[in-house]
């Protein structure tokens, strides 16, 4: 891999460009360690802290644009010892910044003795309300248009600049048009050739907007993510195959969701293919169907067992497991009493659950 990288702004901020990659991410994943192993780290990059990084990725629609994202290295970190990889989306209207606050990802990275990097991707603003977003739905989906186009109902959207065909009054292109699977190929192909990571240990995760891509990017990059952990997210109808090449998932859900409703109980009705319609019209899989093409698309055992974490019971937290699946991948699904959060906030305690999300990915290693 080629990569050539100049430094643009402070000790903390970088601007890396691309030139030409030798080498696939998917024969990275074979080969089990990236060619960052042994690298020093650069100027103003130290264990224990985040880096803003920039990089030119070349969007198949957009051309060359300039996209940024969080970097985590671990305080644990040292340049010959391989570490695994998590990648964590924002929710809509956030940021790279208040992500990492969120979700409590590098946290839990420094707390762990081996410790992981942790890359936070910054969705594009690229509207008047400068709504951060990922893009993983578009009106003419595969299933036909994920909302009702009758946007009168429920009010017009603000269209993004990215999206040249987007009619406030009856599109469904809620984000931007910025290819983020692009984008993330783009990061893990630059970290890989920068730091010691673990390429059969490269994971997601992501939280509403950035759950909805996260089932959307495992359709499209089961080559290299070992497993996936949405939260309060489903993909819309259309937007959320099960992976050609067997991933792990573990989905975290409130069951009082309504905003990406759980169920019906908790929709404005039902939509198209057996969907569940959101209050702003939107057409969303209902999360036990979800479920359950995962573990029929995987072939895995049809009863599930109970999945133990240190919360059980907590707020009613309570999770299932679905073992017995092709290349030795399992399907976890948990639910708690809360809405459209990370679990276990009335207790001050989002830590938990991303703690639970960790030990999961750590021991789902792609094959």
């Amino acid at each position: 891999m080629n990569i050539q990288y100049h430094k643009m702004f402070g000790s903390r901020h970088m601007h890396y460009s691309f030139w030409l990659s030798l080498l696939s991410l998917a024969s990275l994943v074979q080969s089990g360690v990236s060619p960052g192993c042994g690298k020093p780290l650069d100027h103003g990059v130290h264990p224990g802290h985040s880096t803003d990084i920039y990089i030119q990725v070349n969007d198949p629609g957009l051309g060359e644009v300039t996209r940024y994202f969080r970097f985590h290295v671990p305080k644990s970190y040292d340049i010959n010892t391989p570490l695994g990889l998590v990648v964590d989306y924002h929710g809509w209207t956030g940021d790279a910044h208040s992500q990492e606050k969120d979700s409590y990802f590098t946290a839990v990275a420094d707390m762990d003795p081996v410790g992981f990097f942790v890359a936070t991707p910054n969705g594009m603003a690229d509207n008047k309300g400068g709504m951060g977003s990922f893009n993983c739905s578009k009106t003419n989906g595969p299933l036909g248009p994920p909302c009702d186009t009758d946007r009168a109902k429920y009010g017009e959207i603000e269209c993004y600049d990215s999206c040249p065909h987007c009619d406030s009054s009856n599109s469904c292109d809620w984000t931007t048009c910025f290819d983020d699977v692009a984008f993330t190929r783009a990061m893990i192909d630059f970290v890989a050739d920068s730091f010691c990571i673990e390429m059969n240990s490269v994971h997601q995760s992501g939280i509403s907007n950035g759950g909805m891509f996260s089932y959307f990017i495992a359709s499209q990059m089961s080559d290299v993510f070992a497993s996936l952990a949405p939260v309060a997210g489903a993909p819309l109808i259309g937007f959320g195959d099960v992976p050609s090449t067997p991933v792990s998932l573990i989905d975290i859900h409130g069951i009082n969701d309504d905003t990406i409703p759980y169920d019906l109980a908790h929709a404005e009705g039902e939509g198209p293919y057996e969907s569940v319609i959101s209050w702003d019209g939107y057409y969303y899989e209902q999360k036990t169907k979800v479920i359950t093409k995962w573990r029929e698309g995987l072939n895995c055992s049809p009863e599930p067992a109970n999945y133990a974490t240190p919360m059980d019971g907590v707020s009613g937290w309570e999770c299932s497991v679905w073992s017995g699946c092709e290349g030795g991948v399992e399907v976890v699904h948990c639910t708690a009493d809360h809405y459209h959060d990370y679990p276990f906030g009335a207790e001050n305690q989002y830590i938990e659950g991303t703690k639970i999300m960790w030990h999961f990915m750590n021991t789902h290693q792609k094959m």
